[in-house]
């Protein structure tokens, strides 16, 4: 399966994807590992651009390190992150490829809080997502997009109540809470923009946990 989870930090993206991941290993028989481990590919926003698994020895420096660079080596930075993930051993036929924003991230949070990626200047990052996904839709036309939203109120309501299965994911966040109203209408935009086919939302706001996977199920196996 392909899959990109995309939306605002508190969304639920994380969660939801948890229980992806056991709904998958439990559909093809194979071992689910709990958290802090996650499935899917989960390093592209910034300051949190290190992959857990495997990197453990400077992933901590490595994070730290990544707020001190200026915007034009950070955008380099960047950019390399998304062409990696793009290349044929992620892409091929039947590997499945799991991100949690991926190119999404620096087109709403790269001009926002990055210092690059603006309209109309070097590096677009909006103009970027249409590279990419046309990209997306040559080499894995079987993608599923799926935007995890919730309400303003109920982001903010979980930002100030800091309840997470990944609270390190929050720690030194650069989301600032009066700009979670605009940070949910650009992933909303960017979503209904969006020309990958095999697309939904999911809004957390009243649902349950077993809500949500029981709503993803139903809309994702008539795609695989």
């Amino acid at each position: 399966m392909k899959l990109i989870l995309m939306g605002c930090e508190y969304a639920g993206k994380r969660t939801l994807g948890v229980e992806i991941s056991k709904w998958w290993h439990k559909r093809n028989n194979t071992e689910f590992t709990p958290p802090p481990s996650i499935d899917f590919h989960d390093h592209f926003t910034v300051p949190w651009v290190v992959h857990a698994m495997g990197h453990e020895h400077h992933k901590e420096v490595s994070e730290k390190k990544i707020l001190d660079l200026n915007p034009g080596l950070l955008e380099h930075f960047q950019r390399y992150q998304t062409d990696y993930h793009m290349q044929d051993g992620f892409v091929a036929k039947d590997a499945d490829h799991w991100n949690i924003d991926w190119y999404y991230a620096d087109a709403v949070f790269g001009p926002l809080y990055y210092g690059f990626g603006r309209p109309g200047e070097y590096a677009d990052r909006w103009e970027g997502v249409k590279h990419y996904e046309e990209t997306v839709m040559e080499k894995m036309p079987d993608m599923v997009l799926l935007l995890v939203k919730a309400s303003p109120e109920k982001i903010k309501e979980r930002v100030i109540a800091g309840k997470s299965l990944f609270p390190e994911r929050h720690e030194g966040s650069l989301m600032k809470t009066e700009d979670i109203d605009y940070i949910l209408d650009r992933f909303q935009t960017l979503y209904d923009q969006s020309i990958i086919k095999n697309k939904f939302e999911i809004d957390t706001s009243s649902a349950t946990v077993k809500d949500s996977i029981s709503e993803f199920v139903s809309n994702v196996e008539p795609i695989l």
